[in-house]
């Protein structure tokens, strides 16, 4: 397999140029050969009617006494003369040259075998009876006809080499803007994501220019994307850090034992917010890439909310929340995705709302399908979202102020990014007054 665009081009190119030459040249060389044929034919038949009319000028009866010389004539002779008189019995040949390759006169074009040369015969007769006949050698005919096919071809030996060259030459030519803008490319640094541009290259590789271009803007977006996530992740990561080491240095330097349990539970607090952060943005990590959510099959919502709540129920008995799943749906509630993230999703929604329900509170989960669609809802009896929050909740590292909770700010980014790669959405329910808040999440039913 040819991988050089190159090679590919001069291969095609140059052998579409020989195929062609080639079955040129055979054509030439046919076309030249039947014309030859027909040419020396005429002049055999023109031959013996020169033959007729010199006959015209010989005494009648003196047949025999006829010299038909053949000019240079020898055993290799390759044209030959007969004349006979049909009346009389006599005959004539040419001088100097083998014997007529045919005992029997036949007027018309045939061809005759004679010590193994294959002749050209043509016979006619005057009105006098006197029989002509010429003949010519075969082999005669067919050097005359290669030699004069090979002059009609000695073109292509000039030709092809020319074209050679001229086809290498326009191939380079040709490539010339992919080799610009592999140069382009080459010398860019890491960082630059400048379009290439499209309006001076050919209209051939605008598409692949135009790939890259769309490719070089998604790579700007992820790093820019890396950039900010790293920036924000250092700057979260260094409350709980201080926390904790403000809190260990309380402890060593505290002599009330109660005291130095208090800064030791700080300090226990701070890493478990820590290690809890940690899990958010290794997750945030997994999920916010512009790729493939990996292998998926078909997931049963309902099935897979009981789970959650089922893991989830112990934390929440613990704070003095009712969890509970509401009626399952009659529908089949699948849908198509990757169990994992979806598990990740529901555990954020649940985790969320447990931390923000406070004690005798109540969450309620329920799956519903309406419309070919799986609609997920997460209810709790916790102080809600202000309406012009709610579309910053899902930002990164946001938190509502005065909620009285910890946390880092990235279960609802996380939540929404797992909905987005499932071809779904996440939104706030209007409650018609009741306190507390209501996500639902859509996805599409399988």
């Amino acid at each position: 397999m040819i991988r050089s665009l190159r090679q590919r081009l001069l291969v095609v190119l140059g052998g579409s140029i020989i195929l062609a030459w080639l079955a040129t040249a055979l054509f030439s060389y046919l076309d030249t050969r039947q014309m030859i044929d027909e040419m020396l034919d005429t002049h055999l038949e023109q031959s013996a009617d020169l033959l007729v009319v010199l006959l015209d000028h010989l005494p009648q009866g003196d047949l025999a006494q006829a010299k038909l010389h053949q000019p240079g004539g020898d055993a290799d002779q390759m044209i030959a003369f007969r004349v006979s008189s049909g009346a009389a019995g006599e005959t004539a040949e040419s001088v100097g040259s083998p014997s007529f390759p045919t005992e029997s006169w036949q007027p018309g074009f045939r061809d005759a075998t004679s010590a193994g040369q294959v002749w050209r015969v043509f016979g006619t007769s005057d009105g006098a009876g006197r029989l002509v006949e010429v003949a010519l050698r075969h082999d005669v005919k067919g050097r005359f006809a290669d030699l004069v096919a090979a002059h009609i071809l000695h073109p292509l030996w000039v030709a092809i080499p020319l074209l050679a060259g001229l086809i290498w030459l326009s191939v380079g030519w040709g490539l010339r803007p992919l080799r610009d803008i592999t140069s382009a490319v080459e010398r860019r640094s890491p960082d630059d994501m400048r379009p290439l541009g499209v309006d001076a290259a050919p209209k051939e590789i605008r598409p692949l220019l135009e790939a890259l271009d769309r490719l070089f803007e998604r790579i700007a977006l992820l790093l820019d994307r890396e950039r900010r996530f790293a920036a924000d992740a250092a700057h979260e990561l260094r409350t709980p850090l201080s926390a904790i080491k403000t809190h260990a240095q309380v402890a060593r330097q505290e002599r009330d034992p109660e005291k130095c349990d208090a800064a030791l539970g700080g300090v226990i607090e701070g890493a478990d917010r820590g290690t809890r952060l940690v899990e958010q943005l290794l997750v945030l990590s997994r999920v916010d890439q512009d790729a493939a959510i990996g292998t998926t099959g078909p997931v049963n919502l309902a099935k897979l909310a009981v789970e959650c709540v089922a893991e989830t129920v112990p934390r929440a008995t613990a704070k003095g929340v009712d969890l509970g799943v509401a009626g399952a749906s009659d529908d089949p509630t699948v849908v198509i995705g990757n169990v994992d993230l979806l598990r990740i999703l529901l555990r954020n929604l649940l985790d969320n709302a447990v931390r923000y329900t406070p004690a005798e509170g109540k969450v309620t989960v329920s799956v519903d399908v309406l419309d070919r669609t799986v609609i997920l809802r997460v209810c709790d009896s916790g102080p809600g979202i202000p309406m012009g929050l709610r579309e910053r909740v899902f930002d990164r590292f946001y938190r509502v102020a005065g909620s009285g909770q910890q946390g880092c700010g990235l279960g609802l980014s996380i939540v929404a990014r797992i909905a987005g790669l499932h071809g779904g959405s996440v939104a706030f329910e209007d409650r018609a007054g009741k306190s507390g808040a209501t996500i639902m999440v859509t996805l599409p039913a399988a």
